[in-house]
């Protein structure tokens, strides 16, 4: 039995699946090694924790120990991988070894620039576009990304290492895909049929509506203008407003079937009503200003912590946090 999976809300649900496992081992006679098992846990990361496993004439080790991942840690689950932190690290991580990979396979062997370049099309693109399903970067991390292999294209074609990627589009007398459009027109492409599609109204409605009010936005956001929020941090892995924000610098416009209005997926806490009074009195016009009222537009896109300092710093709401 490889990568058996236990999933519990709690830690005796937990407790109850392992003394269940434990016993199922027993009896059919198979070793688990413990010092393998990998625990995570959103509430209690990067902690040692005690089970206690139901006492029985089949477990003979009623305590087990293990040691919780940090929330920043990825993890393989079904075949995905996910991270509590929503951190792209490691998908920018796996991407760029990758190219680099390919990039080293490529390099010593006798091909031309056409073999490369093809390749590239339609070896490479395809591979990355997989593992960035959900990931969007920007086009100056994409370019980051497939540079190891421009290199080698470079080489190959006889020209200088210098040379400016615009120029080598012109140059080679064979396409060359642009990588960013590419995932660019990938994900604009799987938006659009969550929103058009039938089946997936609700959460379509939801992820506009959410992404909505985390902005504060007045409108939809396929409307308004995000260059505002494009240097804030914790939205630079949502996916959706990268997708948005992205299409706008192209010109790309979007046409959904709906106009979600104005809404907080969440209760809404007014900040009047949990800050004393001098601050708010001090506050009101620049909250005014910037069209803050509840304190879920300070918060992250999950809604889980607000936002980190240098967020805050650039929507110029310091005066906020003490």
């Amino acid at each position: 039995m490889d990568d058996s999976t236990l999933i519990a809300s709690s830690k005796s649900g937990i407790e109850d699946r392992l003394s269940i496992a434990a016993e199922f081992y027993t009896l059919n006679n198979v070793q688990a090694n413990s010092a393998k098992y990998v625990l995570l846990s959103s509430s209690l990361p990067s902690s040692k924790i005690t089970f206690e496993l139901s006492s029985s004439s089949l477990v003979s080790d009623t305590f087990l120990s293990l040691s919780s991942l940090p929330l920043n840690t990825s993890f393989r689950f079904l075949g995905v991988w996910f991270s509590l932190s929503a951190s792209s690290n490691f998908v920018l991580k796996q991407v760029r070894s990758m190219v680099k990979d390919m990039a080293a396979l490529l390099g010593p062997k006798k091909l031309l620039a056409q073999h490369v370049a093809y390749l590239y099309n339609a070896i490479l693109l395809p591979r990355l576009e997989f593992h960035l399903q959900t990931t969007l970067f920007s086009e100056s991390t994409i370019q980051s990304i497939i540079k190891p292999m421009f290199s080698v294209l470079r080489r190959k074609a006889g020209l200088a290492a210098t040379t400016p990627l615009a120029l080598l589009f012109l140059k080679l007398p064979f396409s060359i895909q642009n990588a960013f459009y590419r995932f660019l027109s990938s994900h604009i492409a799987s938006w659009q049929t969550i929103f058009t599609h039938p089946d997936f109204k609700d959460f379509a409605l939801y992820a506009i509506s959410y992404l909505q009010g985390y902005l504060g936005a007045e409108s939809c956001p396929t409307t308004i203008n995000l260059e505002p929020w494009s240097q804030v941090i914790s939205l630079r892995t949502h996916t959706l407003f990268n997708s948005l924000l992205f299409s706008s610098r192209l010109n790309i416009t979007w046409s959904l079937p709906f106009r979600p209005p104005r809404q907080d997926l969440q209760p809404a806490l007014p900040l009047r009503s949990i800050l004393p009074h001098s601050i708010f009195q001090t506050a009101w016009k620049l909250w005014k200003n910037l069209n803050l009222f509840v304190l879920a537009q300070l918060a992250s896109p999950c809604g889980r912590y607000l936002m980190n300092w240098p967020d805050l710093r650039y929507l110029s709401i310091l005066l906020l946090v003490y």
